[in-house]
């Protein structure tokens, strides 16, 4: 009879361990239940510019307690149709998530920024690219500009016959630069030649920069005028017959 006991004990005490047990895995299934995430395969490097296909991405599990915010960072696997064929702009390493961030695209238009009661335009303002390095500077970027201050010559009197015209036929100087050079500013860039982002993300679309030489800014109209500065701009570019003019890059903002 203690026998019979026993073993009955003993298959009560088995039977409740094995519902601990299934108890316990269950819980730990819940703890590593996993979100898939777009990964590059580890065999796999994707150059900038070139665009991704199934064979360069596979799923890549993230356990759901962990998963936090990355969602607004990286993309979902059940969103990989809306990845394939779509150029990255930096390149990806093996292994590596792929994130929003990648999948940059140029601009389509310029960005004014809309700021509420405030009436803005573009104007644009020939610069000399010998002087900067037009790819460190992104549109969105202020800009101060040095400007040489000018004098045109009265006409002084030929002291020769002039090969075209007659003895003593008056003609002006060329302008010649005078004191020092003035800076004017900030604007804000809104785009250099026709690019309106930058550089890489440029690049990786495959769209030439053109016309670097020639910035585009926002200015301000106040009463139907320019803004003081940009008019100030405006006048001192008309005298020196729109000369192309350097260029001072302001701090940017640290949440930029």
């Amino acid at each position: 009879m203690k026998g019979f006991q026993g073993l009955f004990l003993a298959i009560a005490l088995g039977v409740a361990g094995a519902l601990f047990n299934f108890a316990y895995l269950s819980n730990k299934a819940k703890d590593v239940e996993k979100v898939n995430f777009i990964g590059v395969k580890a065999e796999v490097v994707v150059g900038r510019g070139e665009r991704l296909s199934e064979q360069h991405l596979e799923p890549v599990g993230i356990p759901k307690r962990s998963v936090g915010n990355l969602a607004d960072f990286a993309i979902p696997y059940a969103d990989l149709q809306t990845v394939l064929g779509v150029p990255v702009w930096r390149t990806l390493n093996p292994g590596s998530l792929l994130l929003r961030e990648d999948l940059k695209t140029p601009p389509q238009e310029l960005n004014f920024g809309q700021t509420p009661g405030v009436d803005e335009r573009a104007t644009w303002i020939p610069v000399d690219t010998r002087t900067f390095v037009p790819s460190l500077v992104v549109p969105g970027d202020q800009v101060s500009f040095l400007v040489s201050k000018t004098q045109t010559a009265l006409p002084t009197p030929a002291a020769d016959a002039h090969p075209e015209g007659q003895p003593g036929e008056s003609r002006p100087a060329a302008a010649n630069p005078t004191g020092a050079t003035e800076i004017i500013g900030p604007f804000k860039v809104l785009s250099l030649g026709n690019r309106l982002g930058t550089a890489d993300v440029m690049k990786a679309a495959k769209i030439p920069q053109v016309q670097e030489n020639v910035m585009t800014i926002s200015v301000k109209i106040e009463e139907g005028q320019l803004e003081p500065k940009a008019q100030k701009l405006e006048n001192l570019l008309r005298a020196t017959n729109f000369r192309q003019v350097g260029i001072l890059l302001h701090p940017r903002k640290k949440d930029r």
